[in-house]
């Protein structure tokens, strides 16, 4: 099954630094597959044949040992994602036009 995991408070305003490519040989070592993370955002898919139930405690123990502070973390199924994007009630167009109003944000 494919995953997203979503850390929380890492790379943020110059604090609890990880790099990705660290991120992403926890995440190997860990006998995940296909591990690709996003910027520094502390995003990371992958795939896994263990249940979603199981992973948090896994990963957030594992992530801890590894870089020595706690970062909770939230796992969702790829399809959930992908259902979330799919029901984005706003065109290209629209985002591309609310961008152009709002630089800033």
């Amino acid at each position: 099954m494919k995953y997203v995991a979503f850390f929380r408070g890492i790379n943020v305003g110059g604090k609890n630094i990880v790099k990705m490519s660290d991120l992403s040989r926890l995440f190997i070592g860990l006998g995940f597959h296909d591990v690709k993370t996003y910027i520094q955002s502390g995003n990371v898919l992958f795939s896994s044949d263990k249940e979603q139930i199981l992973l948090v405690p896994l990963i957030e123990q594992a992530f801890e040992e590894q870089f020595g502070f706690p970062s909770a973390v939230v796992v969702r199924l790829g399809e959930e994602i992908k259902s979330i994007v799919d029901s984005l009630p706003f065109g290209a167009e629209e985002i591309e036009q609310a961008q152009k109003e709002n630089p800033d944000l």
